[in-house]
Parts: structure tokens; sequence; C-alpha cells
């Protein structure tokens, strides 16, 4: 079964989140972006929805530590947030994520685009 790390600050939207994937993916979930840091560490998910708007750390900066970090710059990142600024889709795929999802989405539109990565990578 396929790992997910769902990372965001807000109780409500991984909670949501959880709910969709709960029934075809192993998920892990943290509360912030030094968290999701300190748990890829000990795991290694298959991909990781990464909420931008986060206290401490934004989703960016998470980004880009993954990125510069040969044991995580491999695991592809999806980056979620309400923000309707064209700049940050922009700023995230320039970062390495591979897709950009505004919230709120839709279920199947979630489900979809992690079934397009991972054929993808076949």
């Amino acid at each position: 079964m396929k790992h997910i790390l769902l990372v965001d600050d807000v109780s409500t939207n991984l909670k949501c989140e959880g709910l969709i994937l709960k029934n075809q993916y192993q998920l892990t979930m943290v509360k912030s972006g030094r968290d999701a840091l300190d748990c890829l560490g000990a795991i290694v998910p298959d991909l990781v929805l990464l909420d931008i708007h986060m206290q401490e750390m934004d989703g960016y900066e998470v980004l880009k530590h993954m990125k510069e970090n040969p044991e995580t710059a491999d695991i592809p990142v999806i980056l979620l947030t309400a923000d309707t600024d064209e700049n940050s889709e922009e700023r995230g795929i320039a970062l390495g994520a591979v897709d950009f999802i505004r919230k709120p989405f839709e279920p199947h539109v979630l489900l979809s685009s992690i079934e397009a990565i991972w054929k993808a990578e076949e």
C-alpha cells in the first residue's frame, strides 16, 4: 500500500484529506513543517501532500529542504493551498512540486492527481 504524508496545520483539513484517502493509502499526518521534516527522517513516504500556509515554517520552505536533501529529493510533493495568487503555483512548481491543488478541492481531483503522479513514475 502506498504511503502518503499529509502536512497541514489545520486539524480539520487533515481530517478531510484523511477521510478521502484512508481507504486507499497508508497515511501519516503532521501539523507543522518542522514535524514533516522530522518525520521524513523516520519514514519515506511515496508522496507528500503539503499545505503552503503554515505557522513557523511554510510549505515552500519544507519543499526547499526536501529537495536539498538527497534522501527526500525524489519524493513527489503536491502543494495544497486556498491561495488564488498565480505566483504561488509558479513558485511551488519552480521549487520542485509536481502538482498544485487549490482548496477547497473535489475529492476526485485529489485522487486523480495522486494516481497520475504514480502512473507517470511507472
